[in-house]
């Protein structure tokens, strides 16, 4: 068994890890601390530069650390940063993301003050989780444990909307839930504002059968607040959707949620096809696009290229302020809500929507000489580094790239700066409290030379 030792904390890195040294002056990572803090840690794992510890018990505590309020959270790997005070979990993102930014060269410690703006706080620190997903084992549903494929079964979660952990803690207690566990993988929970409900996708490893069908109506109709199952089965582009009354066409099926009309200059409902994406914590999202719309405020509206629109939760809010908007995706579903939603907005005329890959279409444009005032990047985490070269030739006067992953966002970024754009501003978003991902918007302006052919 791997000895215990006695360490302090010296700060806190991505993914939440504490890192300290040993005597000898090896590096050891271990979860649940804070900076400043001596902890008791027992080595689990070594690696060539650094070495992975469990946390035993801490010592000597931060005035910052608190109770978790979660009872799985020792088990549980869903979160990061329930031992932390929110103010101290807003301090320890904003210093990885600016630690991120001078190691990447993108900056020097002393231009963040004027640079990193202020961290843009979620309105909810809990219970603003729009849609879960959970795992299935031996009959439980729950979380995996950090780091591992150990199942933690949870009956509710503090993270989660006051809708999703009512209709999570009916279906326990349901046979016909239990029944069609063990034919799923996992399950998601997806909040519908514009209905006052909730979805329950149910992820399948076999083709469904009339038993399956009629337990998912019974379900809805044992549960008032669940609308819908839909059933996602392995290898089929859309599987079976069953309502209290029995099954209707998936693309009868829509998640809605409303935009407050101070905030885009009218009112503005989006509505997506479950499983489509769209951000989790929707209060946070309406700070993201005022954020969004501040900083285009800067020039007159012109051209918007947005290269990874999804259903048009950026795209419609510009258009909405007068801008012309490209969007792309590879995502069908998302296109088709996103085209729904143009409509539903009366902005179809200056708003167009496209299924084509960021890379696709950024060739094509270029081979068009086609330009842009402004391009908005919102691509996975793993960024869009094979796009980097060519979106100067698209003239751009700015970008705004919205990033949830830092290492990254800084790769990406330092691509930019060599091409010709400038960092103006960048901004934490908090869009995942008590978790230590990360989500950051940050806005650049060109300042190089155009010189012909758009180079």
């Amino acid at each position: 068994m791997s000895k215990s030792v006695e360490l302090t904390v010296d700060k806190v890195i991505k993914g939440g890890l504490g890192l300290g040294r040993l005597a000898d002056g090896q590096v050891v990572m271990v979860p649940r601390v804070l900076p400043g803090e001596v902890v008791r840690v027992q080595l689990r794992r070594s690696h060539k530069q650094y070495q992975e510890a469990d946390l035993l018990e801490v010592l000597v505590p931060s005035e910052q650390r608190v109770s978790p309020s979660c009872r799985v959270y020792d088990s549980c790997g869903g979160c990061d940063f329930q031992h932390a005070t929110y103010d101290e979990q807003l301090r320890l993102k904003n210093s990885i993301l600016a630690e991120t930014l001078c190691r990447a060269g993108l900056c020097r410690e002393e231009e963040l003050a004027t640079l990193l703006g202020a961290p843009l706080a979620s309105p909810q620190t809990s219970g603003y989780r729009q849609r879960i997903r959970l795992q299935v084992a031996q009959r439980a549903v729950g979380y995996f444990g950090r780091q591992s494929h150990s199942l933690t079964p949870v009956s509710q979660c503090p993270l989660a909307g006051e809708g999703i952990n009512s209709v999570l803690a009916g279906l326990s207690a349901t046979r016909q839930f239990q029944s069609l566990l063990p034919m799923a993988s996992a399950i998601e929970l997806l909040e519908n504002p514009g209905h006052g409900s909730v979805i329950l996708l149910i992820h399948y490893t076999r083709k469904t059968r009339p038993g399956d069908h009629q337990a998912a109506r019974l379900l809805c109709q044992a549960l008032s607040l669940l609308e819908a199952v839909i059933f996602n089965v392995e290898g089929q582009a859309k599987g079976p959707c069953f309502t209290n009354t029995g099954e209707i066409p998936p693309g009868r099926m829509f998640v809605e949620f409303s935009l407050p009309a101070w905030l885009c200059g009218g009112p503005l409902t989006l509505a997506l096809e479950p499983g489509g994406f769209c951000q989790v914590n929707l209060s946070q999202n309406e700070n993201c696009i005022r954020l969004l719309l501040d900083w285009t405020r800067e020039t007159m509206p012109g051209k918007a290229l947005d290269l990874f629109c999804g259903m048009g939760n950026f795209s419609l809010p510009l258009a909405m302020q007068g801008w012309d908007v490209t969007g792309m995706d590879m995502q069908r579903s998302t296109i088709r809500s996103g085209v729904r939603n143009a409509e539903a907005a009366g902005v179809a005329g200056r708003c167009r929507f496209s299924q084509e890959s960021a890379t696709k279409a950024a060739r094509r444009l270029l081979a068009e000489k086609t330009t842009f005032d402004c391009l908005l990047l919102d691509p996975p985490r793993s960024g869009c580094a094979e796009l980097i070269p060519m979106l100067p030739g698209l003239k751009a006067r700015q970008i705004i790239y919205i990033s949830c992953d830092p290492a990254t966002l800084a790769r990406d970024l330092v691509g930019l700066t060599q091409a010709g754009y400038r960092l103006a501003e960048a901004r934490l978003v908090d869009m995942f409290p008590q978790t230590a991902h990360q989500e950051t918007m940050v806005h650049l302006a060109w300042h190089g030379n155009r010189r012909g052919g758009g180079e």
